[in-house]
């Protein structure tokens, strides 16, 4: 197993999706997966590809108010009145996916169906892969063509499914299982996945804990792991980055410990 550097290259680890989860203080779902870069799960349907994702960055980002959200989609015998969630802002690309940003309405958590907003929040935290999403909107379909006009066909001898355009959007609603989405908060392909499962957890051990808590909680927990898995040495106890940063910017002649 190769070893990793004691410094770690940061930038390696960014990706332009941002923060990820459940935000309850602002009653938020950010960076949740609105489309992502393949075939669709019905067979043949169609497909989105870089292009496609790029479009519907541009056509959610271009409505001020941002993109309506609803709980699952309008059916022929219910037009969907009493199931708004809120507003989708700040689309964007992360790698092979479009992801955006829930804003929930107030009245969300008070609707003739009960408090869907609370229930979004609540499954999108302890199960996200329970919850998926799907974008209604209009769209131009590409086919691949071979030079004789023929359609482009697979391994398996089928015609590729067409390239969707997107056109125009309407919205883009929580649902059961999206066709263009897997999971809703899918990080698992990320090259931070881990770290952000490793923040998922620190967010829920310490929420509403101030910074010095977690901070001196987790460097003493490191202390013990390290301790464990290495030997144990003779080091300070860990302090506060506060502390340590003290040290490292003191200037010559001052005394920190007075």
């Amino acid at each position: 197993m190769a070893t990793w550097p004691a410094i770690p290259d940061w930038e390696a680890l960014q990706v332009q999706g941002g923060v990820l989860g459940v935000d309850r203080e602002a009653k938020v779902l950010r960076g949740f997966v609105m489309a992502q870069a393949g075939p669709f799960k019905s067979e043949g349907r169609g497909e989105f590809d870089q292009q496609s994702l790029e479009a519907i960055v541009g056509l959610a980002n271009a409505r001020n108010s941002g993109l309506k959200s609803r709980f699952a989609h309008p059916t022929m015998s219910d037009d969907g009145l009493g199931k708004f969630l809120g507003r989708v802002r700040n689309a964007r690309l992360d790698g092979n996916k479009v992801r955006g940003d829930l804003h929930l309405d107030p009245t969300s958590f008070n609707t003739p169906s009960g408090n869907l907003g609370g229930y979004v929040l609540d499954l999108a935290e302890s199960d996200p892969a329970a919850l998926s999403s799907s974008l209604v909107l209009k769209v131009k379909k590409e086919y691949r063509l071979n030079s004789d006009g023929t359609k482009q066909i697979d391994a398996n001898g089928k015609p590729l499914p067409p390239l969707w355009r997107p056109t125009a959007l309407h919205a883009s609603d929580i649902v059961d299982t999206g066709d263009a989405v897997d999971a809703i908060l899918s990080i698992d392909d990320l090259p931070d996945a881990i770290q952000r499962r490793g923040c998922e957890l620190l967010d829920q051990m310490f929420a509403g804990q101030p910074r010095e808590v977690v901070e001196s909680r987790c460097l003493a927990w490191l202390s013990r792991y390290l301790d464990r898995r290495y030997g144990e040495l003779e080091h300070e106890p860990w302090k506060p980055a506060t502390v340590h940063r003290k040290r490292k910017l003191k200037p010559k002649g001052v005394d920190f410990s007075k």
